[in-house]
């Protein structure tokens, strides 16, 4: 008897010892909906650096678009309302190098730019323009001219990243139709491998303008490729194989939108209840930090004016923020949700040097995480502070409120 009792005591210890697996690949947006916390930087990092870029007159920056990280220079995309883009080159003091390449018509030059890449492993620069793709070396001096392939009818590349020394990926987008998610192609224009898009096929009526339509995105963590959509709940990587796996899912729950309203033109984008990831996906090897469009579930909404040019003419519209930040740890699989830390300021409060609200721009290879902040914004900062470091008064001593941005350089714990 007293063998049949211990036997079940054991079966018991053995049984209550087990703890629920968790997916850590799942995203648990719906669980933390209408939640938020304001969180700190020196949770996450360890330290912060700025870099002021240079301001002179051959370089004045109207809009840093996308910054990328050469092994020892900053890749600054100016892009302008209304006009061409710039690729401008920064070594790590900020000094002005030179123009990556040059604007105009011609065969080794560019107008806008629709994405830019750099590829760790050989250390350079790829500029997406609208009918080629142009690679520069790390001194921005032009490799070589990328002849894109032509893509199935009604389907356009949307960005382009750099898989080997000749082979590279583009999202692909379409207005009429969801056939398709990329193209893997050789520098020769060569197709090697259409990628079929199979969440929503049957869905074929697409509202002109919705954001359905033009929102095929990728990103590199490190070597590797992830692609993701607005309007999907999945974040895929490309395998060594170049083949599609699934990295991560969003899990919303109720707050999932449905494909109906997903291919329709929008105008309730401040009162909808449905939650969904846009802008941008950064990601670490221990976060993914995401942004998320909530709608009337944003706990902090607030307006703020957009401008641009059209038809000639400066514009402003009023604008609801309902964009909110997040964090999801990969190794707990827990998502958080931010607070603001300053009125209508996103990102981290920044603790260790109680300098600007952070939030990454890019993650290098090296895991640090960079951004911008105008040399305005920096300066009213510092002047709220009552004993800056000695690293902010220097910035500081130098700047003008019209020169050109500051970086921030934070280096992850």
């Amino acid at each position: 008897m007293n063998k049949y009792w211990i036997f079940l005591f054991i079966i018991f210890l053995s049984c209550s010892g087990k703890r629920e697996i968790k997916d850590k690949t799942i995203i648990p947006v719906a669980e933390v909906v209408g939640t938020g916390e304001i969180l700190n930087l020196s949770d996450y990092a360890k330290s912060v650096k700025y870099i002021p870029l240079e301001t002179n007159d051959l370089v004045l920056i109207t809009n840093i678009g996308s910054i990328r990280k050469l092994e020892s220079a900053y890749v600054v995309i100016d892009s302008r309302p209304g006009l061409t883009s710039r690729c401008l080159l920064f070594d790590e003091n900020g000094t002005f190098i030179k123009s990556v390449g040059q604007q105009g018509q011609g065969p080794e030059e560019y107008t806008t730019i629709r994405s830019v890449d750099v590829n760790p492993k050989v250390n350079r620069v790829l500029l997406d323009h609208d009918q080629k793709c142009i690679e520069y070396d790390s001194d921005g001096n032009l490799k070589k001219i990328i002849e894109v392939p032509i893509c199935p009818d009604k389907v356009f590349r949307w960005g382009t990243a750099q898989i080997s020394d000749s082979v590279y990926l583009s999202p692909l987008v379409s207005p009429l139709h969801r056939l398709y998610k990329a193209i893997l192609f050789r520098s020769d224009n060569h197709t090697i491998k259409l990628y079929p898009n199979y969440f929503g096929q049957e869905k074929m009526g697409i509202d002109k303008g919705s954001w359905g339509t033009l929102d095929g995105r990728i990103y590199r963590y490190k070597e590797q490729i992830r692609y993701w959509r607005d309007w999907d709940d999945t974040i895929f990587t490309f395998n060594e194989k170049q083949d599609v796996q699934v990295a991560f899912r969003f899990d919303f729950g109720k707050y999932k939108a449905p494909m109906e309203w997903l291919s329709s033109f929008r105008k309730d984008y401040d009162q909808i209840h449905y939650v969904f990831p846009q802008t941008a996906i950064m990601e670490s090897d221990q976060y993914l930090f995401l942004q998320f469009h909530c709608g009337r579930n944003a706990p902090e909404k607030y307006e703020y004016e957009l401008g641009g040019i059209g038809q000639g003419v400066r514009m402003k519209r009023k604008l609801v923020n309902v964009t909110v930040y997040g964090v999801f740890d990969k190794q707990t699989g827990k998502l958080i949700l931010l607070n603001q830390p300053v009125k209508h300021k996103l990102g981290f409060r920044n603790d260790l040097d109680d300098g600007p609200v952070f939030w990454p721009k890019y993650i290098s290879s090296k895991e640090e995480m960079i951004t911008s902040c105008s040399a305005d914004e920096f300066l009213t900062a510092y002047t709220q502070l009552s004993n800056p470091s000695s690293e902010l008064k220097a910035v500081a001593g130098k700047l003008k409120s019209d020169d050109n941005p500051v970086l921030m350089v934070v280096t992850l714990k």
